[in-house]
């Protein structure tokens, strides 16, 4: 099983729907998509602005913007399973993760955890073979990123290696994403050629 984080900039890609069947019809994987905000988190954020939310609040309501993304990816492929919890995966799954992480006092609720660090965190929960950042921005294949500087040129947000604990197993691939999967390629050899995220504390 892998956790599959599709950045919320693919709200914007004309590939979206492309990318989400491709990873619907993957054969012989269960994978666990973690959705992004993207213009929806955008609007949160103006909202919270105008009318002085609390941080804590505001960041409930990205979390839930998340969700208005994944029920998006949903309606796009129905071989999706929707779930709320973190202990009934199926095949193919999409996490909601508000209410879990509303309530989670080991996950930071501020600006900094966005849903990079909510697929971190997920990663870190359960029982999962590898994390794969899908971002908009072109990264190649078949190669090594260092997690900070990543984090520095605000491609990775800044709080996600606060959730990884000792699982390291990170990959990050962009649109080329798309050329990987239609190549239908046996999963271990598609998962070689992402690109590598190397951690140091």
């Amino acid at each position: 099983m892998w956790v599959i984080k599709i950045g919320g900039s693919w709200i914007k890609n004309a590939n979206l729907k492309k990318l989400v069947k491709l990873l619907a019809n993957i054969k012989n994987q269960n994978l666990i998509i973690v959705p992004g905000g993207g213009i929806f988190a955008d609007a949160v954020r103006e909202a919270s602005k105008l009318n002085n939310l609390s941080e804590h609040k505001s960041h409930f309501l990205a979390l839930k913007s998340t969700e208005i993304f994944g029920h998006m990816i949903k309606s796009f492929e129905q071989k999706i399973h929707v779930t709320k919890s973190i202990d009934n995966f199926k095949v193919k799954n999409l996490w909601l993760p508000s209410k879990i992480l509303k309530n989670e006092k080991n996950f930071k609720k501020n600006w900094e955890s966005t849903s990079d660090s909510v697929a971190t965190w997920l990663y870190s929960k359960i029982f999962a073979s590898g994390l794969i950042f899908v971002k908009s921005i072109s990264l190649g294949t078949g190669k090594s990123y260092d997690i900070k500087t990543l984090q520095k040129n605000k491609i990775l947000d800044s709080n996600l290696d606060y959730y990884l604990k000792k699982k390291k197993n990170i990959k990050i691939i962009g649109p080329e994403i798309i050329d990987l999967l239609e190549s239908k390629e046996d999963w271990d050899n598609l998962i070689r050629k992402l690109n590598i995220l190397k951690y140091e504390k």
